[in-house]
């Protein structure tokens, strides 16, 4: 429960002089609500600046203390430490308005400090709401520097911070794009190679190309060439066969013709000459023919055999390469 006092007030006249008590000691306990009016008549207190003044016992300090207004009604709560310092009774208390550039004062009344049995009081000395307002502010003003200040040196340092951190930032970004510049040097060598790897690939397709072509024309002239060499051993097999044929032939000519001048010689008896020119006859028949046969022939008792069998002769010994003998036997191969 708070003590309330409520008074009324013109700025106009003088009133009976009413008195409110306060004790020292107390918190917030007294709040005086102050009607105003003006001659009368309630004055509207919107827009308007209202402070309690009052003149403290001791008569050389005051109180002065800001209001809340409503209506024509100015209230406020005291400060009892500053209003109470002194204990005693004052006459010369009121309320100062402040509106539309002017300022009003209303009529005076009494305030009557009632003294308290505790000490602990403060000296007394002017108390005024807008004075210590400035002076709040004033101690505001210098915490927010201080605060302002430390902020700043916090900034400042954390720019130094990012100041370092974009440098090693624009460093490695210049180490990158040195690094980019690099690579894309590297890039460009290595394109200049594969552009002369793939120039070398397509002479050496291009050369693939015309060897596969000359390899395939070779291809077909060998095929060509094997052609005509299966057709010329197939003629030559037939001329050999042929010849084979016409030596057995004539093998077989020379021996009916010797079994024919035999024949003749048994009825009717040649003359020497005769017999002899026959004979060399056959025996140039036979060595033809063991020559083309590359094999013996055997004419009556002579037998006629190729060079190439003989390995040497001398007078009437002749010595054949393939022979083999058993007994009185000798066969030749």
């Amino acid at each position: 429960m708070s003590n309330t006092r409520t008074l009324e007030l013109d700025i106009s006249k003088e009133g009976a002089g009413t008195c409110i008590k306060v004790g020292q000691g107390d918190d917030g306990g007294t709040t005086i609500n102050a009607l105003i009016y003006d001659n009368g008549a309630e004055f509207s207190l919107s827009g308007a600046t209202v402070w309690l003044v009052a003149l403290l016992p001791n008569k050389r300090n005051y109180y002065r203390g800001q209001c809340s207004v409503s209506g024509n009604a100015a209230t406020i709560t005291v400060d009892e430490s500053k209003l109470c310092s002194v204990p005693g009774y004052t006459d010369e208390a009121y309320f100062t308005i402040t509106k539309g550039g002017n300022t009003y004062s209303t009529e005076r009344f009494a305030i009557e400090i009632l003294r308290s049995a505790l000490d602990g009081q403060q000296p007394a000395q002017n108390w005024d709401d807008a004075v210590q307002d400035l002076i709040d502010r004033g101690n505001q003003a210098v915490s927010s520097a201080n605060s302002a200040a430390s902020a700043a040196n916090s900034a400042a340092s954390k720019a130094n911070s990012a100041s370092t951190s974009a440098t090693n930032a624009a460093k490695a970004a210049n180490d990158a794009a040195a690094s980019a510049t690099s690579a894309a040097s590297e890039a460009n060598t290595a394109k200049q190679n594969a552009d002369a790897a793939t120039t070398a690939a397509n002479n050496a397709a291009s050369a693939a190309n015309t060897a596969k072509q000359n390899a395939d024309a070779a291809t077909s002239n060998a095929n060509a060439a094997a052609s005509a060499a299966n057709t010329a051993a197939s003629s030559a097999n037939a001329a050999a066969a042929a010849a084979n044929g016409a030596a057995e032939d004539a093998t077989a000519a020379a021996q009916n013709a010797l079994n024919i001048a035999n024949s003749i010689a048994s009825i009717e008896p040649p003359s020497d000459d005769e017999v002899q020119e026959l004979r060399e006859e056959n025996a140039t028949l036979a060595t033809a023919l063991v020559e083309l046969q590359d094999g013996y022939i055997v004419l009556g008792e002579t037998a006629y055999m190729p060079t190439n069998r003989r390995t040497a002769l001398s007078s009437e010994t002749v010595t054949v390469a393939q022979a083999n003998v058993s007994g009185e036997t000798a066969t030749l191969n």
